[in-house]
């Protein structure tokens, strides 16, 4: 078998070879136009990562590419740097032969030597886990019967496309700013991601700024809203005025956060709420550096801390994961990072860590179903400053 060479990208060098195989490989809308919306949208004018990405070559030929598009995601209300995962593609005549191994886990030394603390995919089965990504969170959705919906007139409503994505930005991020798994906007950016249809409308306050937004597309006798935001009810009124103007039947919604205002009002309704488990697939996530990551939630800790019935506790809690060991100090509503130490209370284990920190369950469930051990207080204390979080990540800052 050939040797596969591993590089960084390099747009000039290789950016063509690039589009051609991303084209080749998921051709969902034509060769042509993926190659081109990645010449233009996806790769070039993006928060792709062109230092971390690797590509990997037999002969001169490019048979592999790891794609990394850097965000700032949020856990609470902190920000850590996140390596999203993307195109992972292999040319047909270079498969099952180890490529895509060796091609992602060169990627993943890099973003881990980058500085990187997470990285998230949404990936097929039973492959990523090799890397040490696990199940992030459950993909859920909502749906509601139109005649449970409002039956008020709408806000006047302006449509906005893909190139103007910017105009939403400020109210997304106002209303996420605490949510875990959500993206800091902007991601993409320059020219607008492609998944943004001629469904998206808005609404403006009287100084013109954005109140609140929708995207929504009907598919058959369903509307299928995948990011909303504004007040709740509006949302309601403006998506459901939708649906009965395109003979719908029900309002689906996709990546609807649990937590948020539109969730907490469907769930004091009528509505059906599905949540979809994989064992080794879908949205992965995988924690890249201990230090960096708990350097980035130390306020989110304490804020977490001082809301707690522990607030008053004195003490550390060490975190080990793999190789790498970190130590707590809490004192007085604080957390603080301290020169590692050992310390009674203990939290060792794996790559189920990067679970626990997303909140994707509550502590107690990922610690006793995962590759995490304690000692002394740290059991507790997992459960005060790591609380379930239902993290979520809109589609359109998918990668």
């Amino acid at each position: 078998m050939s040797v596969l060479q591993l590089v960084a990208t390099n747009w000039r060098a290789h950016g063509e070879a690039m589009c051609d195989l991303i084209g080749k490989v998921f051709p969902n809308n034509g060769y042509f136009a993926t190659r081109d919306w990645a010449r233009t949208v996806y790769v070039h004018h993006s928060h792709y990562d062109f230092a971390v990405s690797r590509l990997g070559f037999v002969d001169d030929v490019l048979v592999t590419h790891y794609g990394v598009w850097g965000y700032r995601m949020h856990i609470g209300g902190a920000v850590v740097r996140a390596g999203g995962i993307g195109a992972v593609a292999t040319n047909g005549d270079y498969r099952h032969r180890g490529y895509m191994a060796q091609t992602a886990a060169a990627s993943v030394a890099a973003m881990r030597a980058a500085g990187y603390d997470f990285s998230l995919l949404f990936g097929i089965d039973n492959f990523y886990h090799r890397f040490g990504y696990v199940p992030a969170w459950p993909e859920t959705t909502y749906t509601v019967p139109v005649e449970e919906l409002p039956t008020d007139a709408p806000p006047r409503l302006r449509r906005f496309t893909a190139r103007a994505v910017g105009v939403i930005d400020d109210v997304f991020n106002r209303e996420n700013a605490t949510r875990t798994g959500a993206a800091v906007r902007p991601t993409f950016r320059k020219e607008g991601f492609g998944s943004w249809s001629e469904e998206a409308y808005r609404w403006q306050l009287p100084d013109g700024a954005t109140a609140g937004y929708v995207h929504a597309q009907t598919r058959g006798n369903r509307l299928l809203c995948d990011e909303c935001a504004g007040d709740a009810a509006t949302v309601l009124t403006v998506l459901a005025h939708l649906a009965r103007r395109a003979g719908c039947g029900e309002v689906f919604f996709q990546t609807l956060p649990y937590d948020s205002p539109v969730a907490r009002l469907l769930r004091r309704g009528t509505c059906k709420v599905e949540q979809s488990y994989r064992r080794n697939g879908a949205v992965m996530v995988v924690l890249l550096n201990l230090r960096g990551a708990l350097e980035g939630l130390t306020g989110e800790l304490s804020r977490r801390l001082r809301a707690s019935a522990l607030t008053g506790y004195r003490g550390t809690l060490r975190i080990v994961h793999h190789a790498e060991a970190v130590t707590l100090g809490l004192a007085d509503g604080t957390v603080t990072l301290l020169p590692d130490a050992d310390s009674p209370n203990t939290l060792t284990g794996g790559d189920t860590l990067a679970r626990l920190f997303l909140g994707s369950d509550t502590a107690e469930e990922v610690i006793t179903a995962g590759d995490l051990q304690t000692t002394g207080d740290a059991l507790p204390l997992a459960a005060i400053l790591f609380p379930a979080q239902h993290p979520e990540l809109p589609m359109h800052d998918r990668y």
